[in-house]
C-alpha cells in the first residue's frame, strides 16, 4: 500500500516533470503568440473595409458599427463563457482547435455575405470561434510555467494583442494590396478577395496546433479538480469575493469601451477627414501603434513585477492606476489635433498606457483566483469586455458624435466625448480595484 509520503514524492516529481519542458512550453506559447495574430487581423479586419463592405453591402454607419462591434459582443460575451467552461473541464486540444477552425472559416465565408444579417451572423461566428483563445492560452501557461516565470509568458501573449490590434491594420492594408492584384483573377472584389486572404491561415495553424502543441495533464493540487468544479460555484466565488473580483473583471471592459471605440473608426477618422486611403491608414497606425503596443506590454510587466515584489498583496495592480489617470485624456487630446500625424502620435500614448490593462488583468487572474477556475475567470472578464468594448463603444461614439455634429467630423466628436465621459469610471474602479486586493492565492 503506498504511503502518503510517497505519494506526495510522486506528485513533486511530476510536477518537476511538468516544468522541465521549457522547449515545448515556449513552443506553445509561441503557437498561441501566432494564432493571436491571426485573430486579431481577423478580427479588425473589417475596419480597413468598413468604407467598401458599406457602399457593396447598402450599410449605414449604424449598420457598420453593429458589425464591428455587436458582432463580436453577440457571442463573444455569451458563447466565451460557456467555451471557458470547456476549457476548464474538457480537452483543451479540442476545444481550441474547434475554435480556430470557426474563426478561419468565419471570416473566409464573410466574403460572401450578401447582406447586412448574414455578414452579422458570420462575424458572430468569428467571435465565438476566437472567444476560446485567451482562456486556452492562460489556463496552458498556468500548467506549462512555475508560478514566478508565468510573467514573461503571459507578456510575450499579451504583447500580440498590443502589437497586433494596430499591427493588424499594417498587416490588413498588405492583404488589401495583394488582393488588388488577385481580385480580377478570381472575379471578385477587392475586399472579398481579402477576407479570403487573411482567412485562410487559420486554417493551417487549426491543424498545426492539433498535432504539435503541448497540452499537459491538469495537475493541480488537489488533483483534477477542475473537472467537478460547476459553473455554479465559479459564480459563486465571484459573489463572494465581488468586492475585489468585481471591479477587477469589470476594469478592462470599462476602459475598452472608449479604446476599442477609437481603435475600431480611427481608420474611417483618417479616410474621411484626411483623405487616405484605406492601405495608408493602416500603414500609417501600424508604424505608430505598434512600437507603442509592444512597449508598453514589456514595460507594465517589468514594472508590475517589480511593484509586486516590493508589495506582494497590491504591487501587481498599482500600476493601472497611472494607466487610468493618463489614457483617456492622451486619447481625447490627440483626436482634438488637427494633424493626421498628430492625431496618430497620441493615439500610440493612449495605446502604450492603456496595454497596462491588457497585460495586468490576466497577470492578476492566474494570481488571485483557484487554479480550477481560471478559464472561466477569464471568460467572464471577457464577457464584459465583449459587451462594454465591442458592443457598446463603437455604437456609443456614432451616436454622440450625431448628436455633436452632423458633418464628417461628427464621429471624431464623439469618440472624444466618449473618452471623457468614461474618464472617470475608469479612476474609481481602478481604485477600488487596488483598495479591496486580497492576498495572492498559493498555486
Amino acid at each position: 500500500m503506498p504511503q502518503i509520503g510517497d505519494s506526495i514524492g510522486a506528485n513533486s516529481a511530476a510536477e518537476t516533470a511538468r516544468w522541465a519542458t521549457s522547449r515545448q512550453s515556449w513552443y506553445t506559447v509561441a503557437l498561441l503568440s501566432l494564432l493571436y495574430v491571426m485573430s486579431l487581423i481577423d478580427r479588425n479586419i473589417l475596419a480597413l473595409l468598413a468604407q467598401p463592405v458599406a457602399q457593396s453591402l447598402g450599410l449605414d454607419d449604424r449598420q457598420m458599427a453593429l458589425l464591428l462591434g455587436l458582432g463580436f459582443a453577440l457571442l463573444y460575451a455569451i458563447g466565451g463563457l460557456f467555451l471557458g467552461h470547456f476549457v476548464d473541464t474538457r480537452n483543451r486540444r479540442i476545444v481550441a482547435t474547434v475554435g480556430i477552425l470557426l474563426w478561419s472559416a468565419a471570416t473566409i465565408l464573410s466574403a460572401f455575405a450578401t447582406t447586412f444579417w448574414s455578414m452579422l451572423l458570420l462575424r458572430s461566428g468569428v467571435a465565438l470561434g476566437e472567444a476560446v483563445l485567451m482562456p486556452t492560452t492562460i489556463s496552458l501557461i498556468a500548467d506549462l510555467f512555475p508560478p514566478k516565470a508565468r510573467g514573461l509568458p503571459v507578456a510575450m501573449f499579451t504583447s500580440v494583442g498590443s502589437f497586433m490590434t494596430i499591427g493588424s491594420y499594417a498587416a490588413g492594408a498588405a492583404a488589401i494590396d495583394l488582393a488588388s492584384t488577385a481580385s480580377p483573377i478570381l472575379g471578385i472584389s477587392v475586399w472579398q478577395t481579402t477576407l479570403v486572404i487573411v482567412g485562410l491561415p487559420g486554417l493551417v495553424l487549426a491543424l498545426l496546433f492539433a498535432i504539435t502543441a503541448t497540452v499537459p495533464q491538469r495537475l493541480h493540487k488537489g488533483g483534477d479538480a477542475a473537472s467537478t468544479v460547476s459553473m455554479t460555484a465559479v459564480l459563486s466565488h465571484i459573489k463572494n469575493r465581488i468586492r475585489f473580483l468585481g471591479p477587477l473583471l469589470s476594469l478592462t471592459g470599462i476602459n475598452c469601451i472608449y479604446s476599442l471605440a477609437i481603435v475600431t473608426w480611427l481608420p474611417t477618422v483618417l479616410i474621411r477627414e484626411h483623405h487616405m486611403t484605406a492601405a495608408n491608414a493602416g500603414y500609417l497606425i501600424g508604424v505608430i501603434g505598434v512600437p507603442a503596443g509592444v512597449g508598453g506590454n514589456f514595460f507594465w510587466q517589468w514594472v508590475a513585477g517589480r511593484m509586486q515584489h516590493r508589495d506582494p498583496a497590491r504591487g501587481l495592480l498599482r500600476p493601472l492606476v497611472v494607466a487610468a489617470l493618463l489614457t483617456a485624456p492622451c486619447y481625447a487630446a490627440g483626436l482634438l489635433a488637427h494633424s493626421a500625424n498628430m492625431k496618430v502620435m497620441a493615439f500610440g500614448c493612449g495605446l502604450f498606457l492603456s496595454t497596462a490593462f491588457n497585460l495586468i488583468t490576466p497577470l492578476a487572474v492566474q494570481s488571485y483566483t483557484s487554479p480550477h477556475m481560471r478559464a472561466r475567470i477569464v471568460s467572464v472578464n471577457f464577457l464584459i469586455i465583449a459587451v462594454l468594448g465591442f458592443g457598446l463603444g463603437p455604437l456609443a461614439a456614432v451616436e454622440i458624435g450625431a448628436l455633436l455634429s452632423s458633418g464628417v467630423e461628427g464621429l471624431r466628436y464623439g469618440l472624444i466625448a466618449l473618452s471623457l465621459l468614461t474618464w472617470p469610471v475608469v479612476v474609481v474602479v481602478t481604485l477600488a480595484t487596488v483598495r479591496n486586493a486580497d492576498a495572492p492565492m498559493e498555486q
